[in-house]
């Protein structure tokens, strides 16, 4: 049997979304892609993943969620092993994705993990809320601030640091003013009513239409810490592979 690692670490997230189709708009790989990626382990397996009886709506297999789960485990444990290792060594690098409008709560935490947990480098990426979610459930991202938590999975290392309101425009009836993730989730027939429809998935840019040209859609004020009703939570999400120390003192930092 071939090493199937990747291939594994792959099946572990996209079981978490219904089918296919709905996994490839989340892992961060295109359809054809994950779908080969399948295949080559129910062929190297000699079991079945994914339940093809109904066209354009493959569920995954009891097999799939019991494959899954046997490789989470052995991951854990594996780090569990490693945690003896690595506790005691300095954090050389952060990899820190965060939506446009949270940036403020994602430059704190990067400024005290610099003073006060030690870390080397941090590399810290803005992305739209889709991206956000592709690129940390695909591993690329050590921690990331969203107001929504990707996916249907739990996760181990989270915590809500404050809230952000969404503000309503309505400046100017000739434009929808939206971003990416707006778009993608919107009905596509009551846009119609606007004559045009604008899309950005940069905060600035829809802020500055907003100023100079307005239009209908939604601004998040600025993030706060604490709690308010109707508003959106800032969350903090780490990667399962950081070390529970390390997580303690990212939280411990941006607490204090």
């Amino acid at each position: 049997m071939q090493q199937l690692y990747y291939e594994l670490s792959v099946l572990s997230k996209a079981v978490n979304f219904k089918n296919l189709s709905a996994a490839a708009l989340h892992v961060g790989l295109s359809q054809p892609q994950l779908s080969r990626i399948i295949a080559k382990i129910e062929d190297e397996l000699k079991i079945v993943l994914l339940d093809r009886s109904a066209k354009r709506k493959s569920g995954w297999t009891t097999v799939a969620f019991q494959l899954s789960e046997i490789f989470e485990k052995s991951i854990r444990r594996l780090e569990t092993e490693l945690q003896g290792i690595s506790n005691n060594q300095m954090v050389g690098e952060l990899h820190i994705g965060t939506l446009e409008g949270l940036s403020d709560f994602a430059m704190n935490t990067s400024r005290q993990c610099f003073e006060e947990v030690g870390v080397k480098k941090i590399t810290l990426d803005i992305f739209d809320l889709n991206e956000l979610e592709a690129n940390f459930l695909s591993g690329n991202l050590d921690l990331i601030f969203t107001s929504k938590t990707p996916g249907r999975q739990k996760f181990k290392y989270i915590t809500e640091l404050g809230f952000q309101k969404l503000e309503p425009m309505e400046t100017n009836k000739n434009f929808a003013v939206l971003s990416t993730f707006e778009y993608g989730r919107s009905n596509k027939k009551e846009l119609e009513r606007y004559p045009h429809v604008f899309v950005s998935n940069s905060l600035a840019m829809r802020k500055a239409w907003f100023e100079k040209t307005g239009g209908v859609g939604h601004l998040p004020t600025e993030a706060k810490r604490g709690r308010a009703k109707d508003a959106e939570p800032v969350l903090m999400i780490g990667s399962e592979l950081l070390s529970p120390v390390l997580w303690e003192s990212i939280t411990s930092a941006i607490s204090e």
